[in-house]
């Protein structure tokens, strides 16, 4: 599923003007950047069984002197550009190689290169403890905390690895988890068969203390026409939610909802000028993550680059995403033929072109996440239905509370 990490890199690229991280569009294989930033793959193994979860399960496991190596492969590569190298544990569930990989991973980076290296984890929480979020506060190591609601919502979707409650494992572990994570992102899935949970969810995660939630709809699935009914009445009652916060002064952020409000201006700007699909326009890739067209990579088990974390160890299509190695260095040449299977002006509904022309996000849309749209289609430029239709409800809700709040 769209992973956060991602989106926020991808809203930040555009908000800076892309700056150094993206090449021009018509760059050659020489002019493609290095790879200075990566999802470090530990483990493909996981403590929990999420239904929707797109990892093939296996005891696939990195060796530390594997770890080592991708580390000093971004640190070398990130003194080209002067930057600050970046790595995220990610799985399968991370933290299962704590105290083999992560701890003394950690140690080594830090001894080493001290706080300009930047370190953080994706994790489902099952084994945070005091001791491990203290080591994580103490050195510096970010968090996406992956949750998808209450009890109910949990564990229907996120269960054990043998079926058994994940919620009644993490419900004293979250007040701990936002006692040296106050900021955490309570980042979550819906699905059709538990889309009457989506506003209750979200007010469980306010009311539990988190200030941010990202929330996407489950992709991969079939959803009714009553299911997607009741996806637009939800989000009704969450807009409605989400305007007395704004409206009280609270501090809360509900993504992608927030940004459903920049989205009707670039909208407007984009009429006005009568512009068509142009965001990112004049930059490698058109500026999009998951494609190798900048400094963002992940690396696998085995050391292989891979342009989008969600696609390694992936059995069907993993191949057609490897860039590369940390041994060898890029596959520069690998790396544009994935970027021109990408073309903002093709992107369309799975449902046919005449969506797109009733959508009112036409003149502005990019395909949203382009790996996604891979697994359901095969095609970068085909959204999955289900996801339009959300963030076309979003929209309308946003355009509603503009109007009858003033709130932007």
């Amino acid at each position: 599923m769209n992973c956060k990490n991602c989106l926020e890199k991808q809203c930040s690229n555009k908000e800076k003007g892309f700056n150094a991280t993206y090449p021009p569009q018509n760059a050659k294989p020489e002019d493609l950047p290095k790879i200075t930033s990566i999802f470090l793959i530990l483990t493909r193994d996981c403590n929990l069984k999420c239904k929707y979860c797109y990892v093939d399960k296996e005891h696939d496991n990195i060796t530390y002197e594997t770890a080592i190596d991708a580390v000093e492969f971004i640190a070398k590569n990130s003194l080209e550009y002067k930057d600050i190298p970046s790595l995220n544990f990610f799985g399968g569930e991370p933290t299962l190689r704590w105290n083999d990989i992560i701890v003394p991973l950690t140690r080594y980076v830090r001894s080493k290169y001290g706080k300009n290296f930047t370190l953080s984890m994706t994790s489902n929480g099952i084994l945070f403890d005091d001791e491990k979020l203290k080591f994580m506060k103490e050195n510096d190591i970010g968090l996406l905390f992956s949750i998808d609601g209450d009890k109910k919502t949990q564990d229907l979707n996120r269960p054990t690895r043998d079926g058994h409650s994940s919620f009644d494992i993490l419900k004293d572990k979250i007040p701990l988890i936002l006692k040296y994570f106050p900021n955490v992102t309570f980042r979550s899935t819906t699905d059709h068969d538990n889309v009457s949970e989506f506003f209750n969810n979200h007010k469980f995660a306010v009311e539990n203390g988190f200030k941010s939630v990202f929330n996407i709809v489950n992709v991969f699935t079939n959803w009714s026409e009553d299911e997607k009914s009741e996806l637009k009445r939800q989000i009704d009652m969450l807009g409605e939610y989400y305007a007395r916060i704004k409206l009280e002064k609270r501090n809360i952020c509900f993504s992608p909802f927030d940004e459903m409000f920049s989205k009707l201006k670039r909208i407007k700007e984009a009429n006005c000028s009568n512009s068509y699909r142009k965001i990112g326009e004049g930059f490698l890739g058109f500026g999009r993550c998951g494609i190798g067209a900048s400094r963002f990579a992940s690396v696998g088990t085995d050391g292989k680059l891979y342009s989008c974390q969600e696609m390694v160890g992936n059995r069907e299509s993993g191949h057609v995403f490897v860039i590369g190695d940390i041994y060898n260095g890029e596959d520069n040449k690998a790396r544009l033929e994935i970027i021109k299977k990408y073309d903002p002006k093709k992107v369309a509904c799975s449902t046919g072109i005449n969506t797109c022309r009733n959508c009112k996000m036409n003149n502005i849309c990019d395909g949203s996440c382009l790996i996604n749209n891979y697994f359901t289609s095969g095609d970068f430029n085909i959204m999955p239905s289900i996801l339009c239709f959300y963030y076309q409800q979003l929209l309308d809700k946003a355009e509603d509370i503009q109007n009858k709040y003033n709130i932007y």
